[in-house]
């Protein structure tokens, strides 16, 4: 069919569907920026993920009662085992001090500890921090050893946060995914209802189911792109008040960049063309069938 008719059969439709196209624009709006809210938490994690794994190390507390020879050899090992790249002794007063300025802003915690209580202890920079638990299970019970403390443990709950937030926005992606489809499914029903004295009349005239469902596919496809654009906007409008808004002002970690914000951009948007044709085309089938 050539672009011309098909504009033509395209607008007819809009026109007669005006109320319920705009709510399919909606209802996919909605959807597509809860699946961008979803990879942009997503783009989140991996963000502090990439920033942490370079800074975060494994620490090893040694006892009280650990002697030179102990030491000596527990130092050995480190160096000699290919996944720690670095070993760095800290005193007991090094330890306190880096206690003291970790927890300057809780002076009553710092003011009921005092070097002696705290062990002195080897801190390793891994070559891939994603191995600590390995280490963590190599030297735990060593003589001389206290304790080994993962330090990428210690951001478990944050990681738990980050993904609970992750599925829901997925979650309601996918409820809202269902209400979407459902009103595309109705809408092409209806329109191809209304239109089904033109559709008997082009199978008269030799046309293709193809040729017939064109217009469908093309005015769902048409809410999929525009409910895709209005959802990659709010992506934006987040990033500009949200992000570069309200959380620039944390020194924590850093934020997801634009990079993220396009490519989650793309995403709906292609989401939003794919599905609504796919969508508008199986509710054509039994339409269609002869």
């Amino acid at each position: 069919m050539r672009p011309g008719p098909l504009a033509a059969l395209w607008w007819t439709g809009l026109r007669r569907n005006l109320a319920m196209t705009a709510s399919v624009i909606v209802t996919i709006t909605i959807c597509l920026a809860m699946l961008g809210a979803g990879l942009l938490l997503r783009a989140q994690v991996h963000t502090i993920d990439r920033y942490l794994l370079g800074q975060l190390e494994v620490v090893v507390d040694l006892t009280d009662a650990i002697t030179p020879a102990q030491r000596s050899a527990l130092e050995a090992d480190l160096h000699a085992d290919p996944a720690i790249t670095a070993v760095r002794y800290e005193s007991k007063q090094q330890v306190f001090d880096r206690f003291r300025r970790d927890f300057r802003g809780s002076p009553d915690v710092v003011a009921g500890v005092a070097p002696e209580d705290l062990p002195a202890a080897l801190r390793l920079t891994l070559a891939d921090p994603r191995t600590s638990g390995d280490v963590v299970v190599t030297y735990t019970g060593l003589d001389g050893v206290e304790a080994v403390r993962d330090q990428r443990a210690l951001l478990a709950p944050l990681y738990r946060f980050l993904d609970a937030f992750t599925i829901g926005a997925f979650t309601l992606a996918a409820v809202q995914a269902l209400a979407s489809f459902a009103l595309i499914y109705t809408m092409i029903r209806i329109s191809a209802h209304g239109r089904r004295r033109e559709t008997a009349i082009m199978r008269l005239v030799g046309a293709s189911n193809g040729t017939i469902r064109a217009p469908f596919v093309l005015e769902s496809a048409v809410a999929g792109v525009v409910g895709g654009l209005c959802a990659a906007g709010l992506l934006v409008a987040t990033k500009v008040l949200l992000v570069d808004g309200q959380f620039t002002r944390q020194s924590t970690f850093p934020l997801f960049d634009w990079s993220a914000v396009w490519e989650s951009a793309a995403a709906v948007l292609a989401v939003g063309l794919f599905a609504a044709a796919a969508m508008a085309s199986l509710a054509l089938r039994r339409h269609l069938r002869v």
